[in-house]
C-alpha cells in the first residue's frame, strides 16, 4: 500500500512538472534556408504528389518563410578623399583642414558621392624650411623631428600621416628647381581616409519562387544533392518521408503527431540536411507549418 501511495505521489509530481515545462521545439537555423554569405535560397520544399491540396498550400506558405530569410548583411567601408592646392612661405605655419575641401566618398560596393565637412576634422599643421633647395624640411604639427625630403625635385610625393600625403608642385617654372632658397613652396595636399561604414542588410528578391516547390515524384537528384530539403506531410502523404521512417532516420511517430518539425542532418545526401514538417493528418501538418513560419 505504501509503495502504491509513493508511486501515485511520484506520478502526480511528474504530471505537474510536465505541465509547467514547455514542450521543446526544433530550432531550424537560418543557414538551412539560405546561404548566409549571399542570402540566396538553398532549400527546396517537397510535398507528396498525391497529397491533399492543403499540403500544397502549406508548401506555398513555407515559400514566404524562405523569402523572409533571403537577405545578407555586409560591412561597408567608406573612403573619403579630397585635394587642394596650397602655397606657404619659408618658416610659415600653415593649417590643413579637410573642412575647407570638397571631398568625395566611395564605398567598397561602387557607390560614390561628394560632400563638405561641416566642422574641422583631422587638422594638421605644416611648416616648411626652404633655405636648402636640395633638402626640404617639413615640420608636421610642430614636431621637432622634421621630414627631410632629399632632392625634392625628384621626390615630390611625400607621406605626411596615415591620412595625408603631399605632392610638391613647381613654383618656379622659369627657373631650375622647385623653389628658390628661402622662397615659397607650392603643393597639393591629398586627404585620403578609409573608415568603417556600417552593416547593411541586402534583401534578395526571389524572382521565381515557384522553383522552390516540387513534389516527391519529380524531385531531381541533382536538386536534392545541392539543396537542403523541406518535406511537407507525413509518411502516408510524402514518399520521401516514408523512406526516412523506414531507414530509421526519422524518429517521430508521425501517425500520432500533433504537428512537429524534425531536423535530420545529412537526411538524403551527405552535407545536405532535411526537415520534416508534418503531423498525423493535414490539419496537424498545418500546425507544424505554422510553427515553422513563426520560428
Amino acid at each position: 500500500m505504501k509503495n502504491k501511495t509513493t508511486l501515485i505521489i511520484l506520478l502526480v509530481i511528474l504530471i505537474h512538472f510536465t505541465a509547467l515545462s514547455p514542450i521543446s521545439s526544433t530550432e531550424v537555423p537560418r543557414s538551412f534556408f539560405v546561404d548566409l554569405t549571399n542570402g540566396q535560397p538553398h532549400s527546396i520544399i517537397v510535398v507528396g504528389k498525391n497529397a491533399a491540396s492543403m499540403d500544397l498550400i502549406s508548401g506555398n506558405m513555407i515559400i514566404t518563410k524562405i523569402q523572409s530569410e533571403a537577405y545578407y548583411e555586409d560591412f561597408v567601408y567608406v573612403t573619403i578623399s579630397g585635394t587642394k592646392t596650397f602655397e606657404a612661405s619659408n618658416d610659415q605655419l600653415i593649417t590643413i583642414d579637410p573642412s575647407t575641401m570638397i571631398l568625395t566618398w566611395t564605398d567598397n560596393k561602387g557607390n560614390s558621392g561628394s560632400f563638405s565637412y561641416g566642422q574641422s576634422i583631422e587638422k594638421i599643421n605644416l611648416r616648411f624650411i626652404t633655405t636648402d633647395v636640395n633638402n626640404l624640411k617639413i615640420f608636421v604639427n610642430n614636431n621637432q623631428n622634421p621630414i627631410n625630403v632629399v632632392s625634392p625635385e625628384n621626390n615630390r610625393n611625400i607621406i605626411l600621416s596615415q591620412d595625408y600625403s603631399l605632392n610638391l608642385l613647381d613654383n618656379t617654372p622659369t627657373l631650375l628647381g622647385l623653389y628658390q632658397s628661402g622662397g615659397n613652396i607650392k603643393f597639393n595636399i591629398v586627404f585620403n581616409k578609409k573608415q568603417p561604414g556600417a552593416f547593411q542588410e541586402v534583401k534578395i528578391n526571389i524572382w521565381e519562387p515557384e522553383k522552390l516547390l516540387t513534389n516527391d515524384q519529380i524531385l531531381l537528384e541533382t536538386t536534392a544533392k545541392n539543396n537542403n530539403i523541406i518535406l511537407v506531410g507525413g509518411p502516408v502523404a510524402n514518399r520521401l518521408v516514408a523512406n526516412l521512417v523506414q531507414s530509421g532516420k526519422s524518429k517521430v511517430d508521425w501517425y500520432n503527431s500533433e504537428g512537429e518539425i524534425e531536423y535530420i542532418p545529412n537526411g538524403l545526401y551527405p552535407g545536405r540536411d532535411v526537415i520534416i514538417v508534418a503531423g498525423s493528418d493535414r490539419e496537424k501538418t498545418r500546425n507544424a507549418v505554422v510553427k515553422l513560419l513563426n520560428s
